[in-house]
């Protein structure tokens, strides 16, 4: 009698610690449903280039400080975590970076997250007369585009990032 008790205490104990792991992979992504958090919005608030000429040629660079906007809808504040972003002039890659510097955006309300990135002479060379419009404040398009990595109190979300120079997403 006590090897049937056995075996029905070993079955009890495991089916409570599966049901134990299926509940913890699975309620980040619960919570996360169940509090309905949305993109938010992604806007270019400020781009300053910074020219840096050496000599030779080839270790020019030029550097783009700007402000990325986040205007966070969620009834819950989002700790951005980081953020992988193309820089795009007129339609062409100019550059991929990435910033991970968290920065913490209150529910229904906005934050800013400071990028930069630098660009090499050679990088620059195909697209030369895109990025002197940009540097000179002509009508040169630019681009963010990328993917934004929150954590939330249902776990790490990705959200997609694309903002034209006009503002439109």
């Amino acid at each position: 009698m006590k090897k049937p008790l056995l075996y029905a205490s070993l079955l009890t104990l495991l089916c409570f610690g599966l049901a134990a792991m299926t509940m913890t992979m699975t309620g980040c992504s619960s919570v996360a449903r169940a509090l309905n958090i949305v993109n938010p919005s992604y806007s270019i608030r400020d781009i300053r280039p910074h020219v840096a000429i050496a000599l030779p040629l080839s270790a020019s660079t030029i550097d783009f400080d700007f402000d990325l906007g986040i205007d966070n809808p969620n009834s819950v504040g989002l700790r951005l975590s980081g953020v992988d972003f193309d820089l795009l002039v007129n339609n062409n890659q100019l550059v991929r970076s990435s910033s991970v510097y968290p920065v913490q955006i209150p529910a229904r309300g906005l934050g800013l997250v400071h990028l930069r990135t630098s660009v090499g002479y050679n990088q620059i060379r195909s697209i030369f007369t895109q990025v002197a419009d940009l540097i000179q404040g002509n009508r040169a398009q630019y681009q963010v585009r990328g993917n934004a990595y929150y954590d939330t109190p249902g776990g790490r979300l990705t959200f997609p990032v694309t903002v034209y120079s006009n503002g439109n997403r």
